[in-house]
């Protein structure tokens, strides 16, 4: 097991929690998705070892940060990533590695900040997803549309941890890949006390993020400045376990506003347990050894 630290930092809104996993080697800097934390990298932090010094933030409004009362968007997570680079006086990253919204994260910070940024991975996100917002629908009806279960769970009450794993584990993502990973993962979303357990992901930030992600300019201006080199790693199969997020069409359409771009497809995963999985984090890890060494 690396060695393990959390930590909270001060940004404008509020206060930042960032975990750090080994204490030597190359820098990967890490962004997870939508509504996630950053437990989600611990089975590629387990892959990784102590020879990789692997850092990620929970993400305004999510975990530890969720008492940020903005701004949010990619723009400011981005500028979170260079504060947690700053505070730990690392003049750069080696790798910057984004898990769906964490892809964008990552477009945006190697765009806005290139000296700081040598490489990225993005791992089933960081492409726009569509063109435009569908007519008459609301950014909320088209987060819900995307992430269906895990957006509606933050409505929602739950009685006690049993439960709520209960919740989780008949998500089509998980039905058949339960695991310690995602009890932690799941274990560190929820808040409060029994019988009125909840999520502790603010809404308002996953609504000001999908906005900011998928239906404004930063991110096609993003990816039409990044000179960094970029690797896609696209989950053969989708949020709910069946097709899959990317088209082959979305990816080349992606990677053709890229300088520097390669592609693979990752075996036997899905959207979720391409990180939240020993499989998925073991096909992560050859990539970022890939990449650094």
């Amino acid at each position: 097991m690396p060695h393990y630290q959390a930590q909270d930092l001060a940004v404008p809104g509020g206060s930042l929690r960032f975990a750090q996993w080994g204490q030597r080697g190359p820098v990967v800097l890490a962004s997870h998705g939508l509504t996630a934390n950053h437990t989600c990298w611990h089975a590629l932090a387990d892959q990784l070892g102590d020879d990789f010094r692997l850092i990620a933030p929970d993400h305004r409004g999510r975990g530890g940060s969720a008492g940020i009362s903005g701004p949010f968007g990619m723009e400011a997570h981005a500028s979170d990533l260079i504060a947690i680079l700053d505070f730990l006086q690392l003049p750069q990253a080696d790798l910057v590695v984004g898990h769906s919204m964490g892809g964008f994260v990552a477009a945006v910070a190697c765009a806005g900040y290139p000296q700081r940024f040598r490489q990225a991975l993005f791992v089933d996100g960081g492409f726009p997803l569509i063109d435009a917002l569908p007519a008459g629908m609301s950014v909320e009806q088209l987060t819900q549309a995307i992430i269906g279960q895990s957006m509606q769970r933050l409505d929602m009450r739950f009685a006690s941890r049993p439960e709520y794993h209960a919740f989780w584990q008949q998500h089509p993502a998980f039905v058949d890949a339960w695991s310690d990973y995602v009890r932690e993962y799941v274990d560190y979303d929820l808040v409060g006390e029994a019988p009125g357990l909840q999520s502790g992901v603010s809404k308002a930030s996953i609504l000001d993020d999908v906005a900011s992600e998928l239906v404004s300019d930063v991110i096609p201006e993003a990816l039409g400045s990044l000179q960094q080199p970029v690797r896609f790693v696209q989950a053969p199969r989708g949020l709910t376990n069946g097709d899959p997020l990317y088209t082959p069409e979305r990816i080349a359409d992606g990677g053709r506003r890229l300088p520097h771009f390669s592609h693979a497809v990752a075996a036997n995963v899905n959207h979720f347990t391409i990180v939240l999985s020993r499989a998925g984090a073991e096909q992560l890890a050859a990539e970022v050894r890939g990449l650094l060494t």
